[in-house]
């Protein structure tokens, strides 16, 4: 369905919301609509399930808050809900999102009349309490709206007191990827626990990758609103997001994020790594190396982390930290998990340290800048050699990214950052073991990007990488096998004495101490037994030698009479069949007779008779 859009004022919308909910928006600065509220919200205020696609920043939250607040009212009109019974469930990918979408929600009811009937949410996520506790909260303030992650709302539907048969509205946010093979199971129980009679909404930047899917949802003859304004791009982007990429040497990664971090001029910059391992070692190895930079620009620098593996709470406080305003640059490293969703004002920059496994993800990523029509970077690092083949992968799928001069890097900021990294990893042998952790959990990274054909692991430098996360030897590992020249051992640095080299934790260290002990005792176990068997060897070699002539003589003499015994009995034979030797054509080797012998030994005897009687 392609629908223009005369009008994005609120008076002109075809669906008269209620009117405490117009004069919120516009007291939270919402003075208008955007197109894809515009489009969305008279379509599922009223009896029609919607498809949704619309870039990052277009405002697709309001765009069924609002839907959902107006099912809501009306369900409250007609009747009470009694216990067990709520209103709507809005269901995300993960916790970060479903908080924010609660915010949003929240943002707006305070804003409600004191004589309407109260509205109220509940936020469902695993790692904030449990499952009876949030029970307990449900039955005592008796939410309408249900907002939370697929896991904990199946664990919350499971128990009896809860009752769906009232339940008017679903919403799934970032819908693509809750119907991906990750979360279609558990979407799929939810939409089962749900009456048929009701309207759902799908929203997404990226919908149309779903497919067939969509109707796994549950739905019921859904209208596709796909909004493009004039704001945006061909590349699905708005036009106040700037997408670039430079081409970068492997191992310098690190060094040119922490030039980029010192010099380049923002407010709040995201960086994307692979993995959990990688967010916690590089973060932790980030703050080191401000806190002892001694420079100006290292000092206005607060860093952050957050990844999928932290509780929820932790990830929550980081997250509202990091959204608050400071007057510091704030740089916040993370995983795909924030990639979806979230609302983080003044974001500026956006650094990808290596393109996404999937080309959705992309989008996603890029998309926490440049949103509400404000000005934004991301920038992409593309390892030098076949990745750059990555940017045409990207054309294919209408993304344009310019090429970036890669920032030619300080000599003094490289010399400073060899220097940190070399000694706070010697300060802990802990951290070397997660930098192993890191470099492992990279190839696994590696191999599941969707464009094989251009992320191979046989063309990988692993002797970067590894220099990268500031290896000394490669680890034990299959891919090894694409590694030319591979070393003795692995070592291509022997300057750590891995023998001295300590944890800081004293259990950990005692343990490694005890099996350095174990382990030099059965060397010399090893060791003894070799010198004795070597000694061994030599002092009775003479013997040995004597013996096996002799035992050599012997056989060669039991061979002899064994072939001469053999020749008479073939002799004997010719002569009993009255065969000359001078009129034979044919000469038979003993040992072929012997062979033949063998062979009928061998062969079973066989059982001959009739049976007629039987």
């Amino acid at each position: 369905m392609k629908k223009e859009v005369a009008s994005v004022s609120w008076d002109d919308l075809s669906y008269q919301i209620e009117p405490w909910v117009k004069n919120a928006m516009i007291t939270l600065g919402f003075t208008s609509m955007t197109p894809v509220q515009a489009s969305t919200i008279p379509l599922l205020s009223q009896h029609k399930d919607v498809v949704v696609e619309a870039v990052t920043g277009s405002g697709k939250t309001l765009a069924y808050v609002i839907p959902v607040l107006e099912k809501v009212i009306k369900l409250l009109k007609e009747a009470e809900l009694k216990k067990g019974q709520f209103g709507a469930l809005v269901v995300a990918p993960t916790r970060e999102l479903a908080n924010q979408i609660n915010t949003v929600f929240n943002s707006v009811i305070e804003l409600q009349p004191e004589e309407e009937k109260r509205i109220g949410t509940q936020l469902l996520v695993g790692s904030m309490q449990n499952v009876r506790e949030d029970l307990e909260l449900f039955h005592k303030t008796k939410p309408q709206i249900l907002i939370g992650t697929p896991g904990r709302i199946i664990d919350f539907f499971s128990s009896n007191s809860i009752k769906t048969n009232k339940c008017e509205i679903m919403i799934l946010d970032e819908a693509d990827k809750l119907l991906d093979d990750g979360f279609i199971n558990d979407t799929q129980s939810i939409v089962r626990y749900l009456p048929s009679q009701r309207r759902t909404g799908l929203f997404s930047a990226t919908i149309s990758a779903v497919g067939s899917k969509i109707f796994k949802a549950g739905m019921t003859n859904p209208v596709k609103i796909t909004v493009k304004s004039a704001s945006l791009a061909a590349n699905s982007a708005p036009e106040s997001l700037n997408l670039s990429y430079m081409v970068v040497d492997p191992e310098l990664k690190l060094k040119i994020l922490y030039q980029l971090l010192l010099k380049f001029r923002y407010k709040k910059v995201i960086v994307y790594f692979p993995t959990n391992f990688a967010v916690t070692h590089f973060f932790n190895f980030f703050m080191e190396l401000v806190k002892k930079s001694n420079t100006p620009e290292s000092e206005t620098v607060n860093i952050y982390s957050l990844h999928g593996k932290l509780e929820a709470k932790p990830r929550m406080k980081t997250l509202n930290t990091f959204a608050e305003e400071s007057p510091f640059k704030s740089v916040l490293f993370t995983t795909d998990v924030a990639a979806r969703g979230i609302d983080i004002p003044d974001v500026d920059l956006v650094i990808q340290l290596d393109p996404p496994t999937e080309p959705d993800v992309f989008l996603h990523r890029c998309g926490r800048t440049g949103r509400a029509n404000k000005i934004g970077s991301a920038i992409t690092m593309i390892s030098e050699g076949r990745e750059e083949e990555y940017i045409n992968f990207l054309n294919v799928k209408n993304i344009d990214l310019k090429l970036q001069e890669t920032p030619k890097l300080n000599e003094e900021l490289v010399k400073n950052f060899d220097e940190k990294m070399r000694s706070w990893l010697l300060e802990d042998r802990a951290r070397y073991d997660h930098a192993v952790r890191c470099y492992v959990g990279y190839t696994r990274y590696y191999s599941k990007h969707v464009a094989s054909s251009i992320f191979r692991l046989a063309e990988l430098n692993y002797l970067k990488l590894a220099k990268l996360h500031g290896l000394t030897r490669y680890p034990k590992m299959p891919e090894n096998k694409y590694i030319k020249d591979f070393p003795t051992d692995g070592w291509f640095d022997d300057s750590i004495d891995f023998d001295t080299y300590k944890y800081k934790d004293e259990v950990k260290e005692a343990a490694r101490l005890e099996e350095l002990k174990t382990e030099k005792r059965r060397k010399e176990r090893k060791q003894k037994a070799l010198l004795k068997k070597e000694l061994k060897e030599k002092n009775s070699a003479w013997s040995k030698k004597v013996d096996t002539k002799e035992n050599k003589l012997e056989r060669r003499e039991k061979m002899s009479k064994r072939r001469d015994a053999v020749e008479a009995e073939l002799q004997k034979q010719k002569e009993a069949d009255g065969v000359d030797d001078s009129d034979s054509d044919v000469e038979v080797d003993w040992k072929d007779l012997v062979r033949a012998n063998k062979k009928q030994k061998k062969q079973p005897a066989q059982t001959q008779g009739f049976f007629d009687d039987l």
